[in-house]
């Protein structure tokens, strides 16, 4: 304590911060640097691992660490870790297919599934660490900070320790945090880097080569784990990873003057939910300190970056990382252009835009500045272009069915996506549906969808239980050019010839096979922030087909189906729906070639799924929907449903009503829905739906 008193009164003796990783616990860095502004501390240099090299870089940068502290809690750590795009941010073009998998995996050239590198590629974290570092966009050399600095990463191909003192920030923290088996190794310069922490999560001994004579360091690893407390595949990984960290802490400790220990228990380094208590106890251990640390060099006045622009004007901008896009097609997914000026907000929006394409596995920004001119560069990561979907579902009235969707995105022609969805168990199908676009956000398209079906229909008594079945099978295709608009429409003008028979013949189906083709228009709109559990926003679907008799048609026929769902937010937790379902045959007379299936969780709950048919219906239905915590859905409902044979909008329809209640869970394993309705008899009908229980293809069928 003597020997630091006496170098601490020598003004020329340098501070120094060496900022272990931690994961969600390096946040706690956050709170001993607000003791240290406190005390007006005087710092010299940072090296920092891992978080430790996101607080650390941000800090050399010149933010206080209040600053810091504010831009963490305000970002939704759960949404930068959640790299799905939300399905309101898809274009429509990629709403012509409702969702078909739970699960996909990537396939190798020999069309083998495989695993994933990590858990997550890191494109919204970068993105995020971007947003953060901008203003020092325009600095390569981290001694020119306010605070020299420097980060830590492994090569993950030599196994070698990598110090970073320049380049582009966001991208060395993100290497320096690349921890292994939950974020991608970060690639740079044709080397890949996975966390600082595996040769040097307390890096000392790099702030006592930059030249400092005082060491604080902050030790935020967790410890290693006992037998009992290695219950689960994350605490495991966790436990792997420590055994090298701990070893090289060990022998970095002692070069430290002042070693600060948050005690945070049993703090999960993935656990991001309590951030603010992180902080506050990194602040606590500070204080145990506070007499050391007071006593510590002054400085005189803070410093600060020259700070990039807010506006920037490009005077080039390129591509990084692409294999199959080209660099012009790229360019015109992010839509920035080097004749008009951008602020980073502006930057981020379109790389998030090219992001929702789902062409890209990460896509981030670097910015180039030379002789006071800014160039940007997109560096790329593609999604793998052959991809295997599962999906797994069963309902009331059907056991568990498997479905594959082999997807093939650009590798028949550019700008194209092939489909084969197999489903087999207690209904089996065969889809095949290719598209060729011609264009991105916005253009024609060709497709060409054949199919076969085969399903269990059931026919009900008066108290709705069933009494016979049959199967039907179709079999057919449709063939169409169709526009699609960014976010707008999808409209398409097909062709469909298609042959229904029905097996195990029962006496009250007169038909036992009939065939028909014709033409067809058909238009859909979607805004829905979610397909199956939305909150908000309007999908409207319509169909309408014409088939004359005689021409390859056993019955003419005409035919208008249309659907309207919409959903209006009140509150974060409260929304109101409303659903409109119609259909009609136009004719005069009960039509029983190519009915109208009716009844269902997702339709009128005073009936089972396809409980009954008929030419012509309208089903109304309004609904108070809450989401009172996270993946939790529940729904109250009101069915009132009108048949008939002819398409008049009279009082005299049949008309049956139906009140309901749905709960709704999204479970990691798929969407968990159970229900309960009353009928104006007052009798009961219960739900269950698990999984994919919808058409993936309904628009591109007939």
């Amino acid at each position: 304590m003597i020997l630091l008193i006496v170098i601490f009164l020598h003004s020329e003796e340098k501070v120094g911060l060496a900022l272990s990783g931690g994961g969600a616990r390096g946040l706690a860095h956050i709170g001993i640097l607000k003791v240290i502004d406190e005390l007006n501390i005087k710092v010299d240099y940072i090296a920092g691992t891992s978080m430790g090299a996101v607080v650390g870089g941000l800090y050399a940068m010149g933010y206080s660490a209040t600053e810091i502290e504010e831009m963490i809690l305000k970002n939704d750590f759960d949404s930068i870790f959640d790299e799905a795009v939300s399905r309101e941010d898809l274009y429509i073009g990629q709403k012509r297919w409702m969702p078909y998998a739970n699960y996909y995996f990537d396939l190798d050239d020999r069309f083998r599934p495989g695993l994933p590198e990590a858990l997550f590629s890191g494109s919204k974290l970068i993105n995020t660490l971007f947003d953060y570092t901008y203003t020092a966009s325009n600095i390569n050399n981290f001694n020119e900070f306010p605070i020299k600095f420097k980060c830590v990463a492994t090569n993950i191909i030599t196994g070698e320790m990598k110090v970073f003192d320049n380049g582009n920030l966001h991208e060395v923290m993100r290497a320096s945090m690349s921890a292994p088996s939950i974020l991608e190794p970060m690639k740079l310069d044709d080397e890949l880097y996975i966390d600082g922490g595996i040769r040097a999560n307390l890096p000392s001994e790099i702030v006592k080569e930059m030249g400092a004579d005082i060491i604080i360091g902050f030790q935020l690893s967790s410890e290693l784990r006992s037998k009992g407390n290695l219950n689960n595949l994350i605490k495991v990984l966790d436990q792997t990873i420590n055994f090298s960290m701990t070893d090289n802490v060990k022998k970095s400790i002692d070069l430290c003057d002042i070693l600060i220990k948050p005690e945070l228990l049993e703090l999960s380094n993935y656990n991001f939910n309590n951030i603010k208590e992180i902080i506050d106890m990194g602040e606590i251990a500070a204080r145990k300190h506070i007499e050391q640390l007071k006593i510590l060099p002054k400085q005189k006045e803070r410093k600060y970056i020259e700070a990039t622009p807010n506006k920037i004007k490009f005077i080039k901008i390129s591509v990084v990382g692409n294999e199959h896009l080209s660099n012009a097609k790229i360019k015109e997914y992010v839509g920035l252009k080097t004749s008009s000026s951008y602020s980073k907000k502006e930057i981020l929006q379109a790389i998030n835009g090219a992001y929702n394409s789902q062409y890209f596995k990460y896509i981030y920004p670097v910015i180039n500045y030379r002789n006071e001119e800014y160039e940007l560069i997109l560096k790329v990561k593609e999604r793998n272009r052959k991809r295997l979907g599962l999906a797994l579902s069963s309902n009331t009235d059907q056991e568990v069915v498997v479905g594959l969707t082999l997807e093939l995105n650009n590798y028949i022609q550019h700008n194209s996506k092939l489909l084969i969805n197999a489903q087999v168990g207690d209904k089996n199908e065969l889809n095949v549906d290719y598209v060729k676009n011609f264009g991105k956000h916005w253009g024609i398209y060709f497709r060409t969808f054949p199919y076969v079906k085969e399903q269990k229909l059931y026919s009900y008594g008066e108290d709705h239980t069933k009494t016979n079945s049959v199967y039907s099978v179709e079999y057919g295709a449709t063939s169409g050019i169709g526009f699609y608009a960014r976010n707008s429409i999808a409209a398409e003008l097909y062709g469909y010839t298609y042959r229904s028979r029905l097996y195990k013949h029962i006496g009250e189906f007169k038909n036992s096979e009939f065939y028909s083709s014709g033409l067809g228009i058909k238009l859909y709109h979607e805004s829905l922030n979610d397909y199956i559990f939305p909150t908000q926003g309007v999908q409207f679907l319509a169909k309408l087909s014409t088939a004359r008799e005689g021409v390859y048609s056993e019955i003419g026929n005409k035919k208008f189906y249309s659907k309207l769902r919409m959903l209006m937010p009140f509150s974060k937790i409260f929304s109101i729906k409303y659903q409109f379902e119609y259909g009609s045959h136009f004719d005069s007379k009960e039509e029983e070639f190519d009915p109208f299936y009716i009844g269902g969780i997702d339709s009128f709950m005073g009936l089972y799924p396809a409980e009954n048919s008929a030419a012509i219906y309208k089903i109304n239905t309004i609904a108070m929907r809450f989401n009172p915590i996270k993946n939790l859905f529940c729904d109250i409902q009101l069915n009132v449903l009108q048949l008939g044979n002819i398409d008049y909008w009279t009082p005299e329809d049949d008309y049956f009503r139906a009140v309901g209640i749905k709960l709704g869970y999204k479970t990691f394993l798929g969407s968990l829905r159970i229900g309960f309705a009353l009928d104006e008899d007052e009798k009961k009908h219960f739900y269950f739906s698990f999984g994919h229980n919808f058409d993936p293809f309904e628009f591109s069928r007939r």
